[in-house]
């Protein structure tokens, strides 16, 4: 005589739907990172491409990098100067003709001579961290370059007020003008 089926018990449907819980779970998981690697994949598409990597700069003999950092120190310190004592014409030694520095530096200086003030206390500290030879006949010099907070005065030498200071890194360009290293362009 057969018996009929037993029905299942309450265990078994339980175990049952866990099973078909965690199965429901691990698909959802799934589609849900397939989605984020078609996002990623077209975003990625509509990056532009990757320049090329630049062809390696010849090396460059260590006492030639130095006098170009002694160099360009020396610069910074002659605009120092020119800078303090409001002196436009050391600034002709300083930069190549044309260059977008010379004009600035000569408008500050008239400005500090129309209003009868000086720049007390200014010093430009410079950091050089690199220089390299792109080509073309220049260098171009990577520094850190301060501008010290200074007391603006009168002639008299009464203070009227401070400028603040300032620190920026620029890639400065140096030409040769005359067998003499000279700024071109700071940015």
């Amino acid at each position: 005589m057969e018996s009929a089926p037993h029905p299942p018990s309450t265990s078994a449907r339980a175990d049952s739907a866990v099973g078909l819980a965690f199965v429901g779970a691990v698909l959802l998981a799934l589609f849900a990172c397939g989605g984020l690697g078609v996002l990623a994949t077209v975003e990625a598409a509509r990056r532009p491409p990757a320049p090329p990597p630049r062809a390696a700069l010849p090396p460059v003999p260590v006492a030639l990098r130095e006098r170009i950092f002694a160099r360009f120190k020396e610069l910074v310190l002659l605009r120092q100067i020119a800078l303090r004592e409001r002196d436009p014409l050391l600034l002709g030694s300083v930069y190549a003709p044309g260059a977008p520095g010379l004009a600035a530096d000569r408008a500050e200086i008239d400005r500090l001579r129309r209003a009868g003030q000086r720049l007390d206390g200014l010093r430009l500290p410079v950091r050089v961290f690199n220089a390299y030879r792109p080509g073309g006949g220049r260098w171009v010099v990577i520094a850190r370059m301060r501008r010290s907070p200074a007391v603006l005065v009168s002639e008299q030498g009464r203070p009227l007020g401070t400028v603040a200071g300032s620190v920026d890194v620029c890639r400065c360009t140096l030409v040769s003008r005359g067998g003499r290293w000279m700024l071109s362009r700071c940015t």
